[in-house]
């Protein structure tokens, strides 16, 4: 494990009461709630970055082989998937 290193964050005044009234009302520290809030922070950014990589990757793939699957496709898959987890999706096509 690595050691932790310390960072200061400026809050306003209002900013700060705020951030203690609720650290009292869940019997935690604003310490702790400004570590999980970061924590949730970088892992929702983390993930639109990885989204967007993907999203870029699958349109790069489709520019250079055609293959897709159409929206109609798509519905009708997430409908068949209600009444059976295991539908298959129909397979890339040109």
């Amino acid at each position: 494990m690595q050691p932790a290193t310390n960072l200061t964050v400026k809050l306003n005044f209002d900013e700060r009461n705020r951030l203690k009234a609720l650290a009292d009302a869940k019997k935690r520290t604003p310490h702790f709630l400004m570590k999980e809030a970061i924590a949730r922070y970088i892992a929702d950014e983390e993930a639109e970055q990885m989204a967007v990589k993907i999203a870029s990757a699958s349109i790069e793939h489709y520019k250079q082989t055609g293959l897709h699957v159409t929206l109609d496709e798509v519905k009708a898959w997430a409908n068949a998937v209600k009444s059976n987890r295991n539908a298959k999706l129909t397979p890339c096509h040109e």
